[in-house]
């Protein structure tokens, strides 16, 4: 039988999908769809025997966080910098990961959209302060590279 952490990254993928193409298209990610990622998330918690406790407490804690950083940047710059719905990507993705992973997934997400506007700006393309670029595509990214960490350990002769 697989392990559960083997399969683990590919679960998430009906909901994150089209999360990404959304987002891509329109910088926005409807609220079914993070609620959905959430229902899942907190449904592979039960599966794995985390509980649901912590798996709420955990979304929770990042949608405060995130949701902290978003104001603190809009009172500062006097726009925001993350949309309300990458806030809640965020905190459905930690139903999935746990609050401890939440800075693996930030890390990958912020790299991987570094990574894109490098390559927008080699392409010829002004980048200012005030570009915009879809963040809910590179947090899907960081979300199933830090379930494929996750499940390092599940694979034969890792544990």
């Amino acid at each position: 039988m697989i392990p559960l952490d083997l399969v683990a990254p590919l679960l998430p993928l009906p909901f994150t999908l089209p999360i990404a193409v959304i987002d891509g298209r329109r910088q926005r990610i409807p609220n079914g769809l993070n609620l959905a990622l959430f229902g899942g998330g907190l449904a592979y918690a039960a599966l794995r025997g985390d509980g649901l406790g912590g798996a709420l407490t955990g979304a929770v804690a990042a949608y405060a966080l995130l949701y902290g950083l978003r104001a603190a940047y809009a009172r500062l710059r006097g726009r925001p910098g993350l949309g309300l719905g990458d806030v809640k990507f965020v905190a459905a993705a930690v139903s999935w990961i746990g609050l401890p992973a939440l800075p693996l997934l930030i890390l990958t997400a912020s790299l991987a959209a570094l990574a894109a506007l490098l390559v927008l700006r080699l392409s010829g393309r002004a980048i200012r302060g005030d570009t915009r670029l879809a963040f809910g595509p590179f947090l899907v990214l960081g979300l199933h590279a830090t379930l494929l960490v996750g499940a390092i350990p599940a694979l034969p002769g890792m544990n």
